[in-house]
């Protein structure tokens, strides 16, 4: 008997390690991965909250809808990755700025004209918006 139960502890002992290798194996990196995800969250917020934007004005100038937009945050967009919505339709859209750096203003301009009781919205990057009835 007692070299069944010596045998019998060793073999639930090596189970034990191994089982806890494998915990800590998968863990650790799940753990460091949750971490990642969440500075990543935190520097996407506070990036929303220091970028904003103000349509100012918008005209029809033939052949394109003129649209002044004021960088009002502190935070530098790029106006490639912007968009643009006409009633909710996206526009194909020139600027005359690549980068709007804070209190500095850009003109986007696309090739459709903007009737009265249109709707216009500039989508930034990260989600910030700002709607303009023209």
């Amino acid at each position: 008997m007692g070299f069944s139960l010596a045998a019998a502890a060793a073999i639930i002992g090596v189970a034990v390690l191994i089982s806890m290798e494998l915990i800590v194996g998968i863990t650790i990196p799940t753990i460091t991965d949750i971490q990642k995800s969440y500075d990543n969250m935190k520097d996407r917020s506070i990036n929303q909250l220091q970028t904003d934007i103000a349509i100012t004005n918008a005209v029809f100038v033939e052949p394109n809808t003129l649209i002044s937009v004021d960088n009002i945050g502190s935070t530098t967009i790029n106006t490639s990755s912007c968009n643009i919505l006409l009633n909710g339709v996206p526009k194909i859209f020139t600027c005359t700025l690549s980068n709007i750096h804070p209190e500095q203003t850009a003109i986007f301009s696309f090739a459709q004209r903007a009737e009265p009781g249109d709707i216009i919205k500039i989508v930034t990057p990260n989600g910030i918006s700002d709607y303009h009835e023209f």
